[in-house]
């Protein structure tokens, strides 16, 4: 019975997102995402009791996700950069693939102002980023001139280019070319010279982009 409980909040999460994504938060109805879903809107209410309440679950899957892929390339033994910059490879990708991840960017610029504190995934990347940083701090490889906030400054501009190329249609080859030319530019500047030299800035294997074809 809880097994299908947690398939069934689930299916709503990924529907909500589906249609988060596709037609913002004020045009998705419950009615249609228990449709998608292929649940009744009791079931719905069962789990969730307004929109604002689904909408919420979406940002923290999209934050979970991104959590647990820190971890994970952090499990790695990777330097603290390394980390940083796959993670923003891997925001490529679901900001051109995820639903949710889309959703959880669109959802915070279109909840924010309300009189509810909403989650702002650009945010929560720039936090994760500055933890990140701080360590590359710890291990020597920024620059002594510059500041965590400045570099986390740079890394948050990224992710919201990755967001706004995606969202105007950008396939995700030209995107993961350009993060990967923009680290380059962004090492320079932050990282210390023995710290760059063996950072890779394309994809790593798992997220490389097939090449195009002609």
């Amino acid at each position: 019975m809880q097994q299908r409980s947690e398939r069934t909040r689930a299916r709503l999460v990924g529907a909500a997102g589906e249609l988060f994504d596709r037609h913002g938060y004020a045009q998705a109805s419950l009615g249609d995402i228990s449709r998608i879903a292929g649940v009744s809107k009791g079931a719905l209410y069962f789990h969730f009791e307004s929109k604002q309440e689904l909408a919420t679950a979406v940002q923290e899957a999209g934050c979970r996700l991104l959590e647990e892929t820190v971890l994970a390339l952090c499990r790695e033994g990777r330097p603290a950069l390394q980390t940083l910059i796959d993670t923003t490879h891997a925001l490529a990708v679901w900001a051109s693939t995820d639903p949710i991840v889309r959703a959880a960017f669109r959802l915070g610029r279109e909840r924010a102002g309300g009189d509810r504190p909403v989650l702002n995934y650009h945010l929560v990347c720039s936090a994760t980023a500055g933890r990140l940083l701080g360590r590359a701090a710890e291990e020597g490889a920024l620059r002594p001139d510059v500041t965590e906030d400045a570099a986390r400054t740079l890394v948050a501009g990224m992710v919201a280019g990755i967001e706004a190329a995606a969202w105007s249609g950008a396939p995700h080859p030209e995107i993961a070319a350009q993060l990967g030319q923009s680290w380059e530019l962004v090492l320079r500047a932050i990282a210390e010279e023995h710290a760059r030299r063996d950072l890779r800035t394309a994809p790593p294997a798992a997220h490389r982009p097939e090449p195009v074809a002609g």
